[in-house]
């Protein structure tokens, strides 16, 4: 698969404070006219042909931009009503949705044409990624619990020695729970 090139317009070379008027000017619907007049103000030349294909990329730019917004939105209120789902669980979840939906809406020919070997990597990526995080949640929680215990320890050691009567009381309470619970 051959690489991308940029694409570049006259626009795209514009001084940044020019070429961010013609931005604002896109999506405040001014016509290609209003807008080529403007970039000629400042002695650039440019056809009504230039502006119109600057100004689709730059809408589809848009377009993509507030769709990944509305994703990461309801990724959020996912996360939200799930206290334990974080937002990596949410995005991997997003993601193996989006793929599943992608092939069940897939045409018949297409599915024959599809390149199973570089959905299948793809889809070992994404249970690798999936592992990982479950890895490294794993590791936090027994960091965690074990600063918690090593913690407690201390507490208990100092209070043992320095206030021996506390340390009965609390102890004692302790029991009485785990007995109860």
């Amino acid at each position: 698969m051959g690489k991308k090139n940029r694409k570049h317009s006259i626009i795209d070379s514009l001084p940044c404070d020019i070429k961010e008027a013609v931005d604002e000017m896109i999506k405040a619907n001014f016509t290609y006219r209003e807008i080529a007049d403007y970039i000629q103000k400042y002695g650039v030349s440019i056809s009504l042909a230039s502006v119109q294909r600057y100004a689709s990329r730059l809408e589809a730019s848009l377009r993509t931009l507030r769709l990944a917004q509305e994703n990461f939105r309801a990724i959020m209120a996912e996360t939200d009503k799930y206290p334990n789902l974080d937002i990596t669980d949410g995005i991997l979840r997003l993601l193996s949705n989006q793929i599943l939906e992608a092939i069940n809406k897939m045409p018949e020919d297409q599915l024959k044409e599809l390149d199973f070997e570089t959905l299948s990597k793809n889809a070992i990526a994404l249970t690798r990624a999936a592992a990982y995080k479950k890895q490294i949640d794993v590791k936090s929680k027994d960091v965690l619990e074990n600063g918690a215990d090593q913690f407690k320890a201390m507490i208990f050691e100092a209070m043992a020695s320095e206030r021996p009567e506390l340390y009965k009381e609390v102890r004692k309470f302790i029991e009485s729970k785990q007995e109860a619970g």
